[in-house]
C-alpha cells in the first residue's frame, strides 16, 4: 500500500469523480484519486496498484455493472472497501437478502452527506465501513420552547383558501415547528409533505433565535427556487410556518404577488393565535430547596396550664369579699369633753324653725346685716359720686 490512501472512482458520467474530489477537499485529506469510466478499467487499476477504496456507480453502461463490479473487487482485493453510489433513477434500496450478503455499502442520491463522509473516511483509513454507515453523530439537544399553541383550523382554512385563489399557487401547507402538518390545500399529492416540513423545521428555530438579535416580533420569508417546484415559506409567529408551492417555471415570477398577499394571510393567522403567537414558554427550572433560615434562640416553654373540669368549677364555693375596715380618725389633741354637757340645755322645738319659710327669711335678713341707706348716706359712703359738684347737703 502507498503512503497516501488510494481511491478509485468508477462512473461513465464522471459525476462521482467530482463528488469524491469535493468531499476530500472539504475534509482536507491527501489522497491519490484515479477516475475511470468502466468496471474493466477499475479491475485493471486494482491489479496494477491496489486501492483502499472504490466508489462506483450502479449503472456503468458496459458489460460490468456496479453490483457485479463490487463482487469481483472483493474477490480480487478483499481489503478494498467498496461504495455503490446510486443515481436518482436507480433503486432507492436493495432487497434485504442482497444487502445481508453484500460486501459493499449501498447509498442512493441525494445522499446523506454526513453518512457519506463517515463511510468515505472509514474506507480511506481501512476501517469498518459498515459500522460507519450505521453509526450516527450525537444530535444536539433540541431547545425546549414549550408546547405549540393551537390554532382554529376552520378559520385558518378560509384564510388559506383565499390566499390560494389570490396567488394561483399549486398548493399551500400550514405546519407547526414540530413538523406536524395542520392544514393542506390544493394539489398537495405532488409533494412529500413529511420531508418538506421536517426540512423546514430548523427555519422556525432560526426565527426564534433571530428575534433576540433583531428585536421585536421577528418574521421571515424564504424562497426556494427549483427546476420542478418553487417554494415560499412564511413564518407565522414563532410556532408555525406557511408553505406556498408553485410549479418550477411560475414561482419566481410571482414573488411580488406572493409577498403582498402572503404577508396579509400571515397577519390574519397571527390574529387567530393572539398573544400566544409570539410567546415562548421556557421549561420550568428545577426547584431547589430553600436555604434554612437562621433560627432565633428558643424561649423556654411555659408549663402548660391544666384546665379544671367544668364540674369542679361549678362546685366551687362563692367568693366572699372581705368587709371594709372601720374608718379610724386621728385622736383630737386637748379635747374638752365639758362641751358635751350643754347638749341637754338645747331647745329641740327651735329645730322646726329651719323648715318655716317666713322665719328663714327673717333669719337671713338679720344675719346679713342688710339695712336701708338714705341718699345722703350713700354719697357720704362713696357709693354715689358728688352729683352737685360742690358737696351741698
Amino acid at each position: 500500500m502507498p503512503s497516501l490512501p488510494r481511491v478509485i472512482t468508477v462512473d461513465s458520467s464522471w459525476t462521482i469523480s467530482r463528488i469524491v474530489r469535493a468531499a476530500v477537499d472539504l475534509l482536507d485529506l491527501s489522497v491519490i484519486q484515479v477516475d475511470v469510466p468502466g468496471g474493466s478499467e477499475a479491475l485493471e487499476e486494482i491489479k496494477r496498484g491496489s486501492a483502499n477504496l472504490v466508489v462506483t456507480a450502479w449503472e456503468l453502461y458496459n458489460d460490468i455493472q456496479g453490483l457485479e463490479l463490487a463482487l469481483r473487487i472483493k474477490q480480487t482485493s478483499p481489503d478494498t472497501a467498496v461504495i455503490i453510489l446510486a443515481d436518482l433513477d436507480d433503486p432507492e434500496e436493495l432487497d434485504e437478502e442482497t444487502l445481508a450478503e453484500s460486501p459493499f455499502v449501498y447509498m442512493h442520491r441525494p445522499v446523506d452527506i454526513h453518512k457519506f463522509l463517515r463511510v468515505l473516511v472509514a474506507g480511506l483509513r481501512g476501517e469498518d465501513i459498515f459500522q460507519a454507515a450505521q453509526s450516527h453523530a450525537p444530535a444536539a439537544a433540541a431547545p425546549d420552547h414549550g408546547p405549540v399553541p393551537g390554532i382554529d383550523v376552520n378559520n385558518a382554512r378560509s384564510i388559506v383558501d383565499r390566499l390560494l385563489a389570490d396567488v394561483g399557487a399549486m398548493a399551500i401547507i400550514l405546519a407547526d415547528r414540530a413538523g406536524e402538518t395542520i392544514l393542506e390545500r390544493g394539489a398537495v399529492g405532488y409533494l412529500n409533505r413529511e420531508q418538506l416540513t421536517n426540512a423546514l423545521r430548523p427555519m422556525v428555530t432560526t426565527t426564534i433565535e433571530m428575534g433576540d438579535l433583531v428585536g421585536g416580533q421577528a418574521q421571515s420569508l424564504q424562497f426556494y427556487d427549483g427546476e420542478d417546484k418553487d417554494v415560499f415559506v412564511f413564518s407565522v409567529g414563532l410556532h408555525h410556518f406557511l408553505c406556498v408551492v408553485f410549479d418550477g417555471q411560475a414561482g419566481s415570477r410571482q414573488f411580488g404577488l406572493v409577498n403582498r398577499y402572503g404577508r396579509q394571510a400571515v397577519q390574519d393567522m397571527i390574529a387567530l393565535l393572539g398573544a400566544s403567537a409570539f410567546i415562548i414558554e421556557r421549561a420550568a427550572l428545577v426547584e431547589t430547596a430553600p436555604l434554612p433560615e437562621k433560627k432565633a434562640a428558643r424561649k423556654p416553654k411555659a408549663p402548660p396550664v391544666e384546665e379544671e373540669p367544668l364540674e369542679r368549677v361549678l362546685e366551687r364555693p362563692p367568693v366572699q369579699t372581705p368587709e371594709p375596715e372601720p374608718l379610724r380618725l386621728d385622736p383630737i389633741a386637748q379635747f374638752d369633753a365639758s362641751i358635751l354637757d350643754s347638749l341637754g340645755e338645747l331647745d329641740a322645738s327651735q329645730a322646726e324653725d329651719l323648715f318655716d319659710p317666713d322665719k328663714l327669711a327673717d333669719l337671713v335678713n338679720k344675719g346679713s346685716g342688710r339695712k336701708e341707706v338714705s341718699f345722703k348716706e350713700a354719697i357720704e359712703l362713696g357709693v354715689l359720686g358728688d352729683i352737685d359738684g360742690g358737696g351741698s347737703s
